[in-house]
C-alpha cells in the first residue's frame, strides 16, 4: 500500500469513526417532568425496573404511553430504561391504553 492509500485510507477509517461517535452520542433522555405529576409513578417504574409491578398504576401508564419516541429513564445508581421497556410493563399489567 502506497503513501497516498494509507492517507485515504486512514481518512475514511477517521470519518467513520467519527460519525459512530456522533450517533453514539444523540442518546435522548426522558424528562421527568409530567412523570413527576402522578404521585408515586417515578418511584413505581424504578421498582418495576427491578421486576416489581405491583406498584405500575393505570394514571402512571397513560404518562409513559404519552412519550411517543425513545427515551431513556434513569432508573437507579446511574442505570437508565428504554420508556419502550416501561410500556411494555404496562402492556403486560393493563393492556393497551
Amino acid at each position: 500500500m502506497n503513501t497516498k492509500q494509507s492517507k485515504l485510507m486512514f481518512f475514511f477509517l477517521a470519518l467513520i469513526f467519527t460519525a459512530l461517535s456522533e450517533a453514539a452520542a444523540k442518546v435522548e433522555y426522558c424528562s421527568t417532568g409530567a412523570i413527576d405529576k402522578v404521585p408515586g409513578c417515578y418511584d413505581s417504574l424504578k421498582l418495576a425496573a427491578e421486576n416489581d409491578y405491583r406498584w405500575v398504576r393505570n394514571d402512571c401508564c397513560k404518562v409513559v404511553y404519552s412519550f411517543p419516541h425513545h427515551c431513556l429513564l434513569p432508573v437507579m445508581n446511574r442505570r437508565h430504561k428504554d420508556i419502550n421497556f416501561f410500556k411494555k410493563i404496562c402492556d403486560n399489567v393493563y393492556g393497551p391504553i
